[in-house]
């Protein structure tokens, strides 16, 4: 067979990081032109890439989503840097490391609704090979890319819409081309978990999200797909965007029994990382508590064996044991490092392509 059109061939089967597809569903263009021209600068980039020591962890999404990460990412201090115990030892759990964010201005809800899901997909795929990709441009007039950066070891796609809508192209490139960088979705891997935590057969699942994506249906897309492949089909998910962050329990459940829910929850997914989740814990015992009369109001909206899930630890979790677990630290004494660019249109291109330009770069 020739191999382009093995290669393409490839494409369509249903591949991918735990992510069960229809078998006749087609990548999106950008993905069939890569695997079918051996020649394509961006097949060399990819072909047969491993993860290295000294590439950067990129995460991608929306700007305050990636700061948020990035800045409690560089704090985080939970574990012993010699032998990973979970007792805080003085330096950062990623010291040495550094945070490259590729930040979107523009809503990804906004994108799937004025262009289409195509659109989406395809800029999720530009953007984590930009991840991968080693240049930079200084401005968006900046045809050579006179700048660089490190490649990435891991990827983040900080987004529920970025994982839904270009996650199974990421999948299918990276796994036909045998890239081997890992690409994690943190609400897939919440979800994940409440799956293998909660015990109830009809698993019953709440999100605090941010507000802006109250009506967008995301998460009850994704859970949908993910209770499907598990063969769960009494679960249920319901997401609420909160706007009382000092009392987002509160606010949740409010909002929750107003629309007319009454199924106990049994894990409650914080996807907004505008909330403290110590709060929540501590609003969640004044709830739970019979000497409250929400007690018998709120309470009851929360199964006996109730947790919560939240987006900032399990993110860090999952960065910190592949590092530990693949021997991936840079192994540097120093203070974690956060660099922000921002991807924008290639010029002159068709296809979406990008670059990526410095976040501090400013217009004369």
């Amino acid at each position: 067979m020739n191999p382009r059109l093995f290669l393409l061939a490839l494409a369509l089967l249903p591949v991918a990081c735990k992510r069960q597809v229809e078998e006749a569903r087609q990548t999106v263009p950008v993905v069939r032109e890569i695997l079918s021209d051996r020649s394509d600068p961006r097949t060399q980039l990819l072909r047969g890439r491993a993860p290295v020591s000294q590439a950067d962890i990129t995460i991608i999404g929306p700007e305050f989503t990636c700061d948020r990460l990035a800045e409690q990412l560089s704090f985080r201090d939970l574990q012993d840097n010699v032998d990973a115990r979970m007792v805080p030892d003085g330096l950062p759990d990623f010291a040495g490391e550094t945070f490259v964010c590729i930040e979107d201005t523009t809503p990804y809800a906004d994108v799937l609704a004025s262009q289409g899901a195509e659109a989406l997909r395809q800029q999720t795929v530009h953007r984590v090979l930009a991840a991968l990709d080693t240049t930079v441009h200084i401005s968006p007039y900046d045809m050579e890319g006179l700048s660089a950066k490190a490649s990435s070891k891991l990827v983040v796609l900080a987004d529920p819409f970025l994982c839904e809508y270009g996650g199974f192209d990421v999948d299918t490139l990276f796994h036909s081309i045998g890239c081997r960088v890992p690409v994690i979705s943190p609400i897939e891997k919440m979800i994940e978990l409440a799956f293998e935590q909660g015990a109830h057969p009809d698993l019953s699942v709440g999100v605090i999200c941010d507000p802006q994506l109250d009506s967008a249906d995301i998460y009850e897309k994704i859970f949908a797909r993910m209770a499907a492949e598990r063969g769960r089909p009494g679960a249920s998910l319901v997401s609420i965007g909160v706007g009382q962050r000092d009392s987002a329990l509160y606010d949740f459940l409010d909002r929750y029994q107003t629309a007319g829910y009454i199924k106990p929850l049994d894990v409650i997914l914080v996807d907004d990382l505008s909330v403290d989740v110590e709060q929540l814990k501590i609003e969640l015992a004044e709830i739970v508590s019979v000497m409250n009369e929400s007690s018998i109001t709120l309470g009851r909206l929360l199964s006996r064996d109730f947790f919560f899930i939240d987006a900032m630890e399990t993110v860090s979790g999952q960065c910190y044991s592949f590092l530990r677990e693949n021997n991936m630290f840079t192994h540097n004494i120093a203070k974690p490092q956060v660099t922000v660019y921002r991807p924008v249109r290639k010029p002159e291109s068709e296809d979406g392509s990008i670059i990526l330009i410095p976040g501090s770069y400013v217009q004369n």
